[in-house]
């Protein structure tokens, strides 16, 4: 194992138990304040197509429940990710409709109707920890990492938006060639811009 690989590992277990030890009141009056300040942004405002995560609440990722509620209540298309033949794909979503446990344990739509990403404005991404230079860290599989670059190398630009609670932030993470950067990330306390 490189060290970089061990010094992610390091930084995912410790972030990961501060998350998880996030109290269910403290969880999603932070999780509020990040969907109001995600709607701020110009680019998640103008945008006619969101990719959005579903959250998982076991591991206290900021919830997206009442985020989704609100985009989808201004006529937007949304998608969600889902993960599909160890790739990650976009699923036309609609609030409501009936989920299934995907295979990280990601709430999935049941029914899979592939959406063309290409039209995706803006993305919505979960992430373990996140840097003040604009990277991310996620669950280390790099899915996110290969679909923004494919998208990239397609002529795709979405805005990304990375979603973290304060305690997630941290200085500088180690990083590889291939981890993709940030638009934004949102945290109850602001919005970090980077671009």
């Amino acid at each position: 194992m490189s060290s970089s690989s061990e010094s992610k590992q390091a930084v995912r277990k410790e972030v990961l138990a501060l998350r998880k030890g996030l109290r269910q009141e403290e969880w999603l009056e932070k999780s509020a304040e990040i969907a109001a300040r995600v709607s701020g942004i110009p680019e998640v405002a103008r945008a006619k197509h969101l990719l959005v995560y579903l959250s998982i609440a076991e591991t206290r990722e900021v919830s997206t429940g009442e985020l989704i509620r609100g985009l989808s209540g201004s006529g937007r298309k949304l998608s969600v990710p889902v993960i599909r033949r160890d790739r990650l794909a976009a699923c036309g979503y609609m609030p409501g409709e009936k989920l299934q446990r995907g295979i990280f344990g990601q709430p999935e739509p049941a029914l899979f109707r592939p959406v063309d990403p290409s039209g995706i404005d803006a993305a919505l991404i979960p992430l373990v920890a996140a840097d003040e230079e604009g990277f991310r860290m996620g669950y280390g599989r790099g899915y996110f990492d290969r679909f923004l670059s494919e998208l990239a190398a397609a002529g795709h630009f979405p805005c990304r938006v990375g979603l973290a609670f304060r305690l997630q932030i941290v200085p500088l993470l180690p990083r590889d060639l291939w981890d993709q950067r940030l638009d934004y990330t949102v945290h109850e306390g602001g919005v970090m811009r980077f671009t």
